[in-house]
């Protein structure tokens, strides 16, 4: 097991208790960092992060110079001990909806970790494992949030406060400019000392757009966040931006990916459509588009004396009914059907992802005793990650 006292960020930065928030701010600019820990004669009384910046004194627009960092910060600073291993104290970061935990050696603190030393930790130690191009869609935010360039700072500090985002697509004249972060919302005003009420996010340095295609794999992905040193990267498909990717959703990847003991929620079998529906091979082309429609499916599977035989898809239809330019009415299904791909309905939905981009199909024969029980589908995919990874993995930028 990796203890965490290998891994934790060992120079604590601290505030003394009677610190202005323009004061913590300053201090988080000069030495790049997020959080400062409040703290007097050694004894660590709480943390402020740029995110308590951004939705606790900025989004209220509060006064940096007489509001004390000691009455918006966390308290008590959530601990674990340096032998906790790196997968534990992340599950208790995850619980605690936090981003920075502190670490104690014989109830004293040494050091502190970031949801940034977590996403390394674990990129550097699964990133060899296999990964699937497409990922990415399941683990982004998809609700991307925009801002005008002629807003204000405090507009923009409200909006991320109120949709707990850490940054903002600045877009001027229907075109992308760039970024806004909380980062910048700390070091370029609030301890710079302008006015969040006046400042326009023109007149503030934004940071570029980096973007990534979301074909890509998110190992790719947090590499290019690494060399750019960003906590922020748009996905794009096309020319379009699709979604967001923030660090923490790095962290939770790589833990759910791989840290989390597989169990029997997580079988394809629980998530299978189980009512099979089925056509002979002798129906032409049109009536199994019909059955598709009514049924709001996308696959059927095909028959022959009871037995299965092969599978059609919309896909195949489209690309081989209109790509070929056959006739619907006189075209069999038997013509066009291909053999099912198979996978066992123990496997997780893991193995049913990589499956799919393996054989490049959406649907699969779901089998149980070789017996073909069911079918899985891209889109029952997409559903499972969307609700398993934002129900349990969820932590508040």
């Amino acid at each position: 097991m990796d203890e965490i006292r290998f891994f934790m960020e060992e120079s604590l930065v601290t505030i003394e208790p009677g610190a202005s928030i323009r004061e913590a701010a300053q201090k988080m600019r000069h030495h790049s960092i997020s959080s400062v820990m409040i703290a007097e004669n050694e004894n660590y009384s709480g943390l402020l992060t740029d995110t308590d910046l951004t939705r606790k004194v900025a989004a209220k627009n509060l006064d940096p110079d007489n509001t004390l960092a000691s009455t918006i910060s966390n308290n008590p600073i959530i601990a674990l001990d340096a032998s906790y291993p790196m997968e534990e104290a992340y599950e208790c970061m995850r619980k605690n909806n936090i981003r920075h935990l502190g670490v104690t050696e014989k109830d004293q603190m040494i050091g502190i970790l970031s949801v940034k030393d977590f996403a390394n930790y674990f990129h550097n130690k699964y990133n060899q494992e296999v990964d699937e191009k497409g990922e990415i869609q399941y683990f982004m935010k998809s609700s991307i949030l925009n801002i005008e360039a002629g807003e204000t700072v405090l507009n923009a500090a409200k909006k991320m406060a109120e949709h707990k985002v850490g940054a903002l697509i600045i877009s001027e004249a229907g075109k992308v400019k760039g970024l806004f972060s909380e980062s910048a919302l700390t070091m370029d005003m609030i301890a710079s000392g302008r006015p969040l009420a006046t400042t326009l996010l023109s007149e503030v340095l934004i940071l570029k757009l980096n973007t990534m295609d979301l074909n890509e794999t998110m190992s790719n992905a947090y590499q290019k966040m690494r060399e750019n040193n960003i906590r922020h990267l748009s996905i794009s498909n096309g020319k379009k931006i699709v979604g967001i990717l923030s660090i923490k959703d790095f962290a939770n990847y790589y833990s759910f990916k791989f840290c989390q003991n597989q169990n029997q929620e997580n079988q394809i079998g629980n998530y299978m459509r189980e009512s099979l529906a089925t056509i002979p091979e002798t129906t032409a082309i049109h009536k199994a588009a019909q059955l598709m429609k009514e049924k709001k499916i996308g696959s059927l599977l095909i028959t022959q004396s009871g037995e299965i035989t092969g599978i059609v898809t919309e896909e195949i239809f489209t690309r081989k009914v209109l790509g070929e330019n056959l006739n619907p009415e006189t075209t069999l299904v038997s013509e066009l059907m291909e053999n099912p791909t198979t996978i066992k309905s123990i496997q997780s939905m893991d193995s049913a992802l990589s499956c799919m981009h393996k054989n490049d199909v959406r649907y699969l024969a779901v089998t149980e005793s070789n017996k073909i029980k069911g079918i899985i589908s891209l889109k029952d995919l997409t559903i499972y990650y969307k609700n398993k990874f934002i129900t349990s993995q969820d932590i508040d930028e």
